[in-house]
């Protein structure tokens, strides 16, 4: 699903297709100007839902396009996420990943909206994203739109620190049949097969892979995904095209505790997962002024792991306590029939999201976006939501939204946008956003920005609970209690951007000076209740943080023949606060996000059939809030990356690709999240067959 709104341009070019076939050479088509025709700055659409520039966006805005993705040599979708300014990305296992804006983070980042073509792949049960779950790689993405900043006005609660929107290759743009594989470290074994092509008038597109690892050698903590995707688009008129896509993927992806060096120890086990979605959008010119989207989408995810038996039980209950009965494990057991599980990501769950925009452009100086979407959810899981018999527990949120560009001063631009969103559990709250962009001239701009937004508690921080029954004289019992009385996250953020477009260098810079201040995140505290008299934990409103700093990013590609490229990012972020972990007392955060973060990715051809790049990435120290909370030394790592590539004209009209992909070039051992997670030098080979 393509979610771009019509623009100006889209009318433009309408209007020529609608004038009459006998129109003359001589006479002068009608609306078109130099600006229309040859437009060299990037358009985007996530920032506001509105097709701009990104000299006019009220948001620092970061473009990942198809020559990054393939210069990068990256293997998954997060490590893409490395190309961003102040984006942390980091490997929890071997095929466990995740991504944050400005740090401060656990294994689940809960702050940022991610989007496929639009669709969102947040998961309620998980208050996350499932990196490996998505059912893509990064051969079958187009670009990545990443909003740095608050979002919440145009993608709602999630987008609280930021949004990142993939958009695939669409079957209109890229036709034809690919076949690849990926053979290397770790055991690495992955298949892809992508075909488009056309029939009776629809574009259809298909692609479907299959990917396996070991893991690293320590805990040998392996990965397999099977994945099989189908998108149709079919333009029945000029003025509307429907959009289709659907989904499945499974397979399985282990998880344990990174920090023990005993494999044993460590406690690994596999966590399987189901997963499909359906998607579909009609979009529809109404007249040159006005134009409609509708979306619908649907996602299901089912993720199981496996439960201790009386015997594990058994012994693990002796080598804390000592000798114990025989029964005690069984006992234990019978005491929570929903059963005790060796992972907590276990859990169905599913949404059902329809959605729909409005544009309307009566001028060029006016421009407006109205939306409206409703969202159910619902999920379970015996180690999650604990409920009788595994009942569901379910929300549902209702978003109002809208933004408006105003041209109407000469080189301004001004856009003023907000949502009000309304959870069944948590009530309604009212982010605005407003953001003036002077343009100094046609290629540059200053941006001054301001956020006040809100982050309703998620379907789990709300229904979080879980009992665990021991037997009498064994230990007390365990709580984890729901919280009926959790707030909503505030944000009250504020931006200084400057962007500029350089024609004469090919180049363009990109920079951000920002302060975010959080209050009431959400998070996990230990609780005394007396009335259960017991320990238990809650979701609370226990952190309050701010960031400030800037960051920038640098791009510039050649436009010769054989084409070279360069991109510099970095970040500076200084983080100030705490969270409240109640009976564990209260932790500082000011290292768990990096001070200083920075990339580098250098590409160049040689020839036209060869290409050589090089990645660097750089992060000077984080404690991340579960990996490192209790370590001694921080993460921080100096990686290099190289990337050798040859393409082989096997006949007229198909072309074999061969490239190597050393990751981590001078063997500079580091830590990813977990102690023990330790990322090496990596080196693997890809063929590709394009015909």
């Amino acid at each position: 699903m393509k979610p771009v709104l019509l623009s100006r341009r889209a009318h433009l070019l309408l209007a020529i297709l609608s004038l009459p076939l006998h129109a003359s050479a001589e006479e002068p088509l009608p609306l078109l100007t130099e600006a229309d025709l040859l437009i060299d700055i990037p358009e985007v659409i996530s920032a506001t839902h509105l097709s701009q520039k990104l000299t006019e966006t009220p948001a620092a805005i970061s473009i990942i396009d198809r020559r990054m993705i393939e210069t990068s040599g990256a293997l998954n979708i997060p490590d893409l996420l490395r190309l961003v300014p102040g984006m942390n990305v980091y490997h929890i296992h071997s095929n466990k990943f995740a991504a944050s804006y400005h740090g401060v983070s656990d294994d689940f980042p809960r702050q940022m909206e991610v989007m496929l073509n639009g669709r969102s792949v947040y998961i309620p049960l998980l208050s996350t994203v499932v990196w490996e779950a998505l059912g893509i790689t990064v051969n079958d993405i187009e670009k990545i739109e990443v909003v740095r900043g608050s979002n919440v006005p145009t993608h709602g609660s999630n987008a609280f620190l930021g949004a990142i929107n993939i958009i695939t290759r669409s079957p209109i743009q890229s036709q034809g049949t690919e076949i690849s594989t990926t053979q290397g470290a770790l055991s690495t074994e992955t298949y892809n097969l992508r075909h488009a092509t056309s029939i009776n008038g629809m574009r259809l597109a298909l692609s479907a892979g299959f990917t396996q690892n070991d893991g690293i050698h320590r805990y040998q903590d392996s990965g397999l995904t099977r994945r099989l995707n189908i998108e149709a688009v079919f333009t029945p008129t000029l003025v509307d095209t429907f959009n289709v896509s659907l989904g499945i993927n499974s397979g399985h992806a282990y998880r344990g505790n990174g920090n023990e060096a005993n494999p044993a120890e460590a406690e690994f086990v596999s966590r399987e997962h189901v997963a499909h979605y359906q998607a579909v959008q009609w979009q529809h010119i109404v007249n040159p002024i006005h134009s409609f989207q509708l979306n619908y989408q649907h996602n299901y995810l089912d993720m199981e792991t496996p439960r201790f038996s009386d015997a594990e039980l058994q012994a693990l209950l002796e080598a804390d306590f000592g000798a114990l009965p025989p029964d005690t494990g069984a006992q234990l057991n019978a005491l929570n029939p929903t059963g005790i599980f060796k992972d907590s990501e276990v859990g169905t769950t599913e949404t059902h999201e329809l959605e729909y925009l409005h544009t309307i452009e009566p001028s060029h100086e006016v421009s407006l976006v109205l939306g409206i979407a409703g969202r159910y959810a619902r999920a379970r899981s015996g180690a999650l939501i604990q409920q009788p018999n595994n009942h569901w527990i379910d929300e549902t949120r209702w978003r109002l939204f809208g933004n408006v560009e105003l041209k109407t001063l000469p080189d301004w631009v001004f856009n003023l946008g907000g949502m009000i969103e309304h959870s069944s559990i948590a009530g309604t709250a009212f982010s605005p956003r407003f953001a003036a962009n002077y343009l100094i001239d046609q290629n540059s701009t200053i941006r001054a920005a301001a956020t006040q937004a809100y982050r309703m508690p998620s379907l789990l921080s709300a229904n979080s609970s879980y009992t665990l029954h021991f037997p009498l004289g064994v230990d007390d019992d365990i709580y984890t209690a729901a919280n009926p009385n959790i707030d909503p996250e505030t944000i009250r953020s504020a931006e200084i951007g400057y962007f500029s477009l350089f024609p004469d260098i090919n180049s363009q810079l990109d920079l951000r000076i920002f302060y975010e201040d959080i209050d009431d995140g959400i998070g996990s505290t230990f609780v005394t209740a007396t009335d259960l008299d017991n320990r238990y934990i809650i979701q609370d409103n226990v952190y309050n943080w701010t960031n400030q700093g800037f960051e920038f990013q640098f791009k510039y590609v050649s436009k010769a023949s054989h084409a070279s490229s360069a991109l510099f990012n970095y970040s500076y972020n200084n983080v100030k606060g705490d969270r409240n972990r109640g009976l564990k007392g209260v932790q500082p955060l000011d290292e768990t996000a990096p001070l200083h973060l920075a990339s580098i990715l250098l590409s160049t051809k040689p020839t036209v059939q060869s290409s050589i790049s090089l990645a660097h990435y750089y992060l000077n120290h984080a404690r991340w809030l579960e990996g490192t909370d209790d370590r001694d030394d921080d993460i921080q790592y100096d990686r290099t990356d190289l990337r050798l590539s040859y393409d082989f004209a096997a006949d007229w009209n198909s072309t074999l690709s061969m490239t190597v992909i050393i990751q981590n070039l001078f063997d500079k051992q580091y830590s990813e999240f977990y102690r023990y997670n330790e990322f090496d030098r990596r080196t693997y080979l890809q063929f590709k067959l394009s015909f």
